[in-house]
C-alpha cells in the first residue's frame, strides 16, 4: 500500500520533510518500506530524489530532511511494491522530459492486464524498471504526444489525462499525481484502508485534499512527515489519508483535478 504526497502553492514555503513518519501514518504496519522518493520544483527544472530503502535507513533522507530549499511544488511517493522487485528502477516518482517540459508521476493502486493492452506493448522496450506505473507514465506521455501535442494549452492535457484516468481505473485502483511543469493533475480513486483487521479491499476515498481557500491556515502548518513554515497565501495539499487536523476533504472516486500555483482549476467528475 504506497503512501502519496503533493504540495502546490502561491509562493516558495520551507518544508521540513519526514517521509519515515509519512510513511507510518499511512500503512507502516504492512510493511510500506520497499522505497522512497520525493520530488521538489525549482523553476523550469526540479530536484529529484529517491532511494529504495526504507527512509529510516537513509542518509539522502536525512540530508533532504535538512536541506531542502524552499519551493512551491513538491511530489512524494512511499512505496510497498505490487509489481516489480525493490530497485531504483522501480521507485516513484518516475521522470522523463517532453519537449523541453519536466515530467513527473507517482501512483498507488496496482493496474491489472496493462502489459497486455495493445497500446501499452511497443512501450513495453522505453520502461526502465518493471512496474505497472511506469508503463502506465509512458502510456499517459504517448497519449499526449498523440492527442495532445506540444502547444496544446491545459484544458486539452486535461482531457487527455481525465480520459487516459477512466480507462486504467478499469484495470485496478489508479490514484495519479502527475507533475508536469508547474501544474499538479491529480486522480482519486480507490485504495486499500487501514483497519481493525488489517488491509481493506480497495474502497474510495483514494486521496485526501487540504486547501487554505476558505480555512485557517496561517503562519505554520504541522502535518505528519511535513512541518510547512511561513505558509503562502494559496495552497493546496494531497495525501493518501489526512496528515493533519485541518479540513481535508475526502476526494470522490473519479475526481480528475487541475492545481496550479496553489489554486484548483477546473474540477470535475468522471462519467
Amino acid at each position: 500500500m504506497c503512501e502519496l504526497y503533493a504540495m502546490s502553492a502561491s509562493a516558495p514555503m520551507r518544508v521540513r520533510y519526514d517521509l519515515d513518519r509519512f510513511a507510518a501514518e499511512g500503512g507502516e504496519r504492512h510493511q510500506n518500506r520497499d522505497g522512497w522518493g520525493i520530488v521538489f520544483s525549482d523553476g523550469h527544472d526540479a530536484h529529484w530524489f529517491r532511494e529504495p530503502e526504507p527512509a529510516s535507513n537513509s542518509p539522502l533522507d536525512r540530508f533532504v530532511r535538512t536541506h531542502a530549499a524552499p519551493h512551491r511544488l513538491a511530489l512524494a511517493h512511499v512505496r510497498r511494491s505490487s509489481q516489480g522487485v525493490r530497485s531504483l528502477a522501480n521507485t516513484h516518482p518516475f521522470r522523463r522530459v517532453r519537449h523541453g517540459r519536466v515530467q513527473h508521476f507517482a501512483q498507488n493502486g496496482t493496474l491489472h492486464g496493462l502489459e497486455q493492452l495493445a497500446e501499452a506493448a511497443p512501450l513495453l522496450a522505453e520502461r526502465v524498471g518493471e512496474t505497472d506505473s511506469e508503463l502506465a507514465f509512458l502510456l499517459l506521455l504517448e497519449r499526449l504526444e498523440q492527442q495532445a501535442p506540444e502547444g496544446s494549452d491545459r484544458p486539452a492535457r486535461q482531457r487527455v489525462f481525465a480520459a487516459f484516468c477512466r480507462d486504467m481505473a478499469a484495470l485496478g485502483p489508479a490514484n495519479f499525481i502527475w507533475l508536469d511543469g508547474d501544474t499538479l493533475f491529480v486522480h482519486a480513486d480507490r485504495r486499500r484502508h487501514e483497519t481493525d483487521q488489517g488491509l481493506s479491499a480497495p474502497r474510495a476515498p483514494g486521496l485526501h485534499m487540504l486547501r487554505s481557500e476558505g480555512h485557517a491556515l496561517r503562519g505554520r502548518h504541522d502535518c505528519a512527515g511535513a512541518a510547512i513554515e511561513n505558509l503562502s497565501e494559496h495552497i493546496v495539499l494531497f495525501a493518501s489519508v489526512p496528515l493533519s487536523r485541518g479540513p481535508w476533504q475526502p476526494l470522490p472516486q473519479g475526481s480528475v483535478l487541475a492545481v496550479a500555483d496553489g489554486r484548483l482549476l477546473e474540477p470535475f467528475i468522471l462519467e
